[in-house]
């Protein structure tokens, strides 16, 4: 991978990171964690570390999928009876 994509993937990093700190609506802050992870996963295979690349991209779909639903849920009107 070039060093320019490398760069381009950590500023995307900086701007998911910031953007899932300020944004308004819960469900896209968790959908811009899915990618944060997406993308983390990437770089960590880059830096040869595909034990942690691979948690990484478990972690990320797991917790993802269960915000997704969390959100949704909560967003629907409260908790189940």
């Amino acid at each position: 991978m070039p060093d320019w994509l490398v760069f381009i993937l950590l500023t995307f990093l900086m701007v998911a990171a910031l953007s899932v700190i300020f944004s308004r609506s819960l469900l896209y802050s968790v959908i811009i964690f899915g990618g944060f992870s997406l993308v983390m996963a990437l770089l960590w295979q880059h830096f040869n570390a595909p034990d942690i690349a691979i948690t990484e991209a478990a972690v990320g779909v797991g917790s993802t999928v269960l915000m997704v639903a969390v959100v949704t849920r909560v967003s629907k009107g409260g908790m189940p009876e």
